[in-house]
């Protein structure tokens, strides 16, 4: 694999970096706007789900767009937004003005979700397709463990500019530096090779595709993906994606996506704080969620070495199953009050781990994977609409659960969900692990 793939995965994969840390800086600022705006559990929820809600219509229009406009040509507007919600926030004078900047970040994160996995899946050989996949969810977690980093570092910083009062307005516009990088790399990325087919724009794809592959490799990929493209001459509509041909597939994809936030990680990423202001170890509570994000990325890292061998349905298997466990430890230690005590940080710390080395690197990758070149856009924008629209309900709910029902029971519910997830994984999920893009078609088609 020639080093350049490298670079343009890793320069698509800087709006990953973004999401993780627009996603995870608002944990550390919850305790500042709550202050500030005199916020109640329902404004805590609304303003942590704001981008989450956001994300909804930028995951379900953006392959659609990129389908129409380009890949590369959507990931710039992303940047864009990304540097406007950045400043929107740091400067927002009420809660609702607030709670639309973080909608407008929710946009430019539903986007960044769909359009980099797409495009990193269409510019990656088959053999490293998980691992150039998996940058996406690398510059997530990256993004996640800054944003916790940031958070820490402005909490105890010695300007006096920067105060238990407005702090939190320079956590939220910490985001524009990153968001500036990412427009201004975007510009060493050149349009996805199979979408410059898809548009009959051969010669420039050769020229990608041979900056890909040696010139042999680059022709025989140009003629693969132009004849697996005219299958089918007919004028796609958005529709067609369900399809008797499509369904299945479409159906797996969404349901997914969509299970993979009710695995609960968002409740530790958002809330880490407020979970860990129940426990009394562990030294303070930005330093614990700074811990969490450590964790998050060495269990990445781990990852890399495991998709492309181990495959993507057995690391779904295991990691449901452990994090299922975990849930059930979490929520027993809060039925019993047993919180003065490092094991309640450990057992957060393995369902991160979990989840990081199996859910969390499969995520992205497969979801971009398992769709034909012909729909792709559509249907992985679909599929992360799913995802988001998990993700909003989780955000939103579990602090209305946490003060309702209790911390054991919220646990618990989210136990019997991971180890439910097992049988859907077992019946469902498909292995793609080496499958060139244009055979994946085959697998699916084989599903009961």
């Amino acid at each position: 694999m020639k080093k350049y793939t490298i670079l343009i995965s890793g320069v698509a994969a800087l709006g990953g970096l973004l999401f993780g840390f627009d996603t995870a800086v608002i944990a550390g600022a919850i305790s500042g706007l709550k202050d500030y705006f005199a916020l109640n559990n329902g404004d805590i929820g609304l303003v942590v789900a704001a981008a989450s809600i956001g994300c909804i219509p930028g995951a379900f229009f953006s392959g659609r767009l990129a389908d129409k406009y380009g890949r590369k040509k959507m990931m710039l507007l992303t940047a864009v937004l990304y540097v406007i919600t950045s400043i929107g926030s740091g400067i927002a004078g009420s809660f609702a003005q607030l709670v639309i900047y973080r909608f407008v970040g929710g946009v430019a994160i539903g986007m960044a979700s769909t359009l980099a996995p797409i495009y990193i899946s269409e510019v990656a050989p088959a053999s490293f397709r998980g691992r150039l996949g998996m940058m996406q969810q690398l510059a997530i977690v990256l993004g996640i463990l800054i944003a916790f980093i940031s958070n820490y570092a402005l909490a105890n910083t010695g300007f006096a500019f920067i105060t238990a009062h407005n702090q939190w307005r320079f956590m939220l516009a910490a985001a524009l530096i990153p968001s500036l990088i990412f427009f201004f790399l975007l510009a060493l990325v050149p349009e996805s090779p199979r979408w410059l087919i898809l548009n009959d724009k051969l010669v420039q794809a050769k020229k990608v595709f041979t900056r890909i592959y040696e010139d042999e490799a680059a022709e025989k990929e140009v003629n693969i993906v132009k004849a697996d493209i005219q299958k089918s001459s007919t004028k796609f509509r958005f529709r067609d994606i369900f399809s008797k041909k499509y369904k299945r597939v479409v159906l797996i994809g969404i349901v997914f996506a969509a299970i993979a936030q009710l695995t609960g990680i968002n409740i530790i990423f958002y809330y880490a704080p407020l979970i860990f202001e129940k426990t009394h170890v562990g030294g303070s509570v930005l330093f614990q969620t700074v811990l969490t994000g450590i964790v998050n990325l060495i269990f990445t890292l781990i990852a890399f070495a495991l998709i492309d061998r181990v495959g993507r349905k057995k690391l779904l298997l295991w990691g449901s199953t452990i994090m299922g466990f975990c849930m059930f430890i979490i929520g027993f230690l809060f039925y019993e009050n047993r919180l003065g005590n490092y094991f309640v940080l450990i057992t957060v710390f393995v369902y991160i781990a979990a989840f990081a080395s199996t859910w969390g690197a499969v995520l992205w990758v497969y979801v971009a994977e398992i769709f034909p070149n012909r729909i792709r856009g559509h249907a992985t924008s679909f599929a992360i609409f799913g995802n988001w629209s998990a993700n909003a309900i989780v955000s939103y709910t579990f602090p209305i659960m946490l003060a309702g029902i209790g911390a054991p029971a919220t646990f618990f519910s989210y136990g019997i969900i991971n180890l439910a997830m097992i049988l859907f994984v077992s019946k469902y999920i498909f292995e793609t692990k080496g499958v060139p893009l244009e055979r994946i078609e085959e697998r699916y088609q084989n599903v009961s």
